[in-house]
């Protein structure tokens, strides 16, 4: 039988009773259109797992109790303990006889949970695929490195100064699809913003961590990030003047130098240094719930830009400005950019377009050599210094460009790039409580190149994947074998853009996982992933490096992951493919529990 939890507060610490009874949205408003304030405060101010069962919806058995349950148990590789050699292989799954080899690298990250009691941070390291010594892990566990539970961030003694205590419960966390972000960003429940990295994130020595401490009205409830790390848009409930705002944070990450650009505002590899917040963006809705941003500039590493890095790359040298600005190497910094934001409370989705932003950076560091080192002198944490706010530089204020109606939309995903020979144009998704996912062309904002296709800001289409989708993530990487709605050229169908029309989707009332690609205006589901071992999808994740799709499992408490391809053994000339056959889709690779209910799940590379 299900659990619901009735939250008291006693003396400043939440308590949970547990009764039986299904998940049950509560309306924001009245009858009458006026906001039902007990409402208002609840989901302003309470990430509890009662709390978070009505902001999640309906899970399978509130909706089908009586149903039969058809889920298959997939198969699972066996798992092989080490004696000796790196932690991170141990235990392994694929490969045989493990040998010292110079060839390594593995996806880590975090998962953020309501946890069962209150002196739990409810943020844990996790890993999520390995290759070490030429065998492979694909199960998740925890990232035994270090101490993973909970996770360093949360006993930062820099962060106890900051915020007078240590950041504890997790609301929402970002890391992007596009540059590297070794560090995710993190939001916690009394309105901090933080950091949480991994092992090789930054050195020993590189201080402070950065954070920021949002005043006592402004409940920030979603976070985003651009696709380069220029920027962070945070969702706030304003509780005074009941408006939704967006927050927006020009992004500093200067640490492990060699892999990037030091300066504010620019790409970079989000080993986080500092934070300027520039100002809030009121929004058409008052009970922001989610957000998704996305920017048109695009580094694919130093084959892009004459074999240097970016920390190679020399602003004050007038030939590499002139590249970067004008030249051969200009696509690295972007020209626009957007936020989608939306509402489940007010049926609402907006666009914010970013593109003054970018404007402004791009002008500031690259237009002349004399520019850029004004720049730099110019930088500060007034006002007035560089990055200037929005209230001292209005022009440089992002807009609202457009809004539509959506009936109770849960999540959002921003499209970040096209392949070279697209078909399709730019787009979001926003994916809503009925399991309608809406197809919004974004391409006005996002085009640069001749090549792209320009449209409008509209809805293109809709499809639907099942009952209650709660999470989206990008696939991070084609497919084999032909997909739907993809046309094809000279008899060949054409590749899915798999940062901005391949995604999976956690549909949580069905307790299923679904990939799905769209084309234009049309979508359509092309794997499903069922499974006796995965009862309550509410967030899911892609690795970096590999085929591997991670769940957190709300009401199982724990991270499930899948492995969703064949794996190439280059060192041993092998190919691994899924199933008892190796002939099989995909298969279940593993499941590691949490001491609560998780529903935030990210990871990124580790070397």
């Amino acid at each position: 039988m299900l659990q619901r939890c009735f939250v008291a507060v006693v003396a400043g610490h939440l308590f949970l009773t547990l009764w039986a009874a299904p998940a049950k949205a509560q309306s924001m408003y009245t009858s009458t259109g006026a906001l039902n304030l007990t409402t208002y405060n609840l989901f302003a101010n309470s990430y509890d797992k009662a709390t978070m069962e009505k902001r999640l919806g309906p899970g399978f058995l509130d909706l089908s109790p009586t149903a039969k349950d058809d889920r298959p148990t997939l198969y699972r590789p066996p798992s092989y303990t080490r004696t000796s050699g790196y932690i991170r292989t141990n235990p392994y799954e694929l490969g045989s006889k493990p040998q010292t080899d110079g060839d390594y690298w593995s996806d880590a990250g975090q998962v953020g949970y309501a946890p069962t009691t209150s002196t739990d941070p409810g943020l844990d390291r996790i890993q999520t695929y390995a290759y070490y010594d030429k065998v492979f892990a694909i199960s998740p566990r925890l990232d035994w490195t270090n101490k993973p539970h909970p996770d360093l961030q949360t006993r930062e003694p820099g962060y106890k100064t900051l915020f007078g205590e240590l950041p504890v419960h997790p609301i929402a966390m970002v890391r992007n699809y596009g540059m590297q972000t070794n560090e995710a960003l993190v939001l916690y429940r009394k309105g901090y913003l933080a950091v949480a990295g991994t092992q090789t994130s930054r050195g020993d020595k590189d201080r402070p961590y950065p954070g920021f401490k949002f005043s006592s009205n402004k409940r920030p409830t979603a976070i985003a990030a651009t696709t380069a790390n220029e920027f962070a848009l945070v969702t706030v409930w304003d509780t005074n003047a009941k408006k939704g705002q967006l927050a927006v944070f020009a992004l500093e990450g200067k640490y492990i130098p060699f892999h990037t650009w030091p300066y504010m505002g620019m790409p970079n590899q989000g080993s986080w240094s500092a934070f300027k917040l520039l100002g809030y963006i009121d929004l058409p809705m008052k009970t922001p719930t989610a957000v998704a941003a996305a920017s048109n500039g695009w580094w694919s590493g130093p084959s892009q830009t004459g074999g240097l890095v970016l920390s190679q790359i020399k602003l004050d040298n007038d030939g590499h400005r002139k590249n970067v600005y004008s030249g051969s190497w200009k696509g690295v910094v972007a020209t626009g950019g957007y936020a989608i934001v939306s509402s489940q409370f007010d049926n609402k989705v907006a666009i914010v377009d970013l593109t003054p932003l970018f404007t402004y950076m791009r002008e500031s560091y690259l237009s002349s050599v004399s520019r850029f080192k004004s720049t730099l002198a110019a930088r500060g944490t007034g006002g007035s210094q560089f990055p200037q706010t929005f209230a001292v530089k209005p022009s440089i204020t992002p807009k609202v460009v457009w809004s539509t109606t959506v009936k109770e939309p849960t999540a959002v995903l921003a499209g970040h790039r096209l392949i070279r020979w697209t078909k399709d144009y730019y787009k979001a998704h926003v994916a809503s409580r009925d399991g309608t996912i809406s197809i919004i062309d974004t391409s006005s904002i996002m085009k640069r190149w001749s090549w792209e296709r320009k449209g409008t800001l509209r809805i293109a289409g809709t499809f639907n994947v099942g009952r209650n989708p709660v999470s989206m993530a990008f696939t991070r990487r084609g497919e084999s074998g032909t997909l739907p709605l993809l046309p094809s050229v000279d008899g060949e169908q054409t590749d899915p853009d798999f940062l901005n029309n391949l995604f999976y989707i956690a549909v949580r009332g069905d307790r299923k996982v679904v990939a799905a690609v769209t084309f234009e205006g049309k979508g359509a589901v092309y794997r499903t992933i069922k499974d006796k071992r995965m009862g309550d999808p509410v967030a899911v994740s892609t690795a970096v490096r590999g085929p591997i799709v991670s769940v957190a499992d709300f009401r199982g408490k724990k991270m499930i992951s899948y492995r969703v391809g064949k794996i190439t053994d280059k060192r041993n000339n092998k190919v691994y493919g899924c199933g008892a056959d190796g002939k099989a889709p995909f298969e279940f690779a593993g499941e590691v529990p949490f001491a609560g209910y998780p529903f935030l799940l990210n990871s990124t590379n580790v070397n």
